[in-house]
C-alpha cells in the first residue's frame, strides 16, 4: 500500500498553462477527474490575469510557449500571488530550468506521474521563492 500523500487543499485550484492543445486538454481532464478546480489557458498573459483575479493554489505550466516562457511566468505569478505554488512541464531540460530551482514534471508523462507530482507541489511545506532583484 502506498503512503498517504502530503495535504493537499480539498478544493485545490490548478492553472494549466500549455499552448499545446491536446497536451493542455489531457493535463485539464486528469486532474478534473481527481477532483481538482482546473482552469487552463494557453496565453501566459492571461494566466497572469487568471492569477490576479481568483485564488490559485498550483500553476502547472509549460516551459516552452510563445509570447512568455514559463520560467519568466512563474516569477511573474509569484510576484502577483504569493501563496500560488508552481511545477514546470517540458520536454526539454534546460540549464536555465534546473537553475530555476522550480520542481519540474518532464514530458512525456503518465496520468500517474502527473498526479503525483501534483501532489508533491501542492504539498510542499512552501511555495519557491526566489530573493528580489537587490
Amino acid at each position: 500500500m502506498e503512503a498517504e500523500s502530503p495535504a493537499v487543499p480539498p478544493q485545490a485550484t490548478i492553472l494549466v498553462v500549455d499552448d499545446d492543445d491536446p497536451v493542455r486538454a489531457f493535463v485539464s481532464d486528469a486532474l478534473a477527474g481527481e477532483g481538482y478546480t482546473v482552469v487552463d489557458t494557453a496565453d501566459p498573459l492571461e494566466a497572469r490575469r487568471i492569477v490576479t483575479s481568483r485564488t490559485v493554489h498550483l500553476l502547472l505550466t509549460d516551459v516552452v510557449m510563445p509570447r512568455m516562457n514559463g520560467i519568466e511566468l512563474a516569477e511573474r505569478v509569484e510576484v502577483a500571488s504569493s501563496a500560488t505554488k508552481v511545477l514546470l512541464m517540458s520536454g526539454y531540460m534546460t540549464a536555465l530550468m534546473k537553475a530555476s530551482g522550480r520542481p519540474i514534471l518532464t514530458k512525456p508523462f503518465t496520468i500517474d506521474g502527473l498526479l503525483r507530482a501534483v501532489r508533491e507541489a501542492l504539498g510542499a511545506p512552501a511555495a519557491f521563492r526566489r530573493p528580489p532583484p537587490g
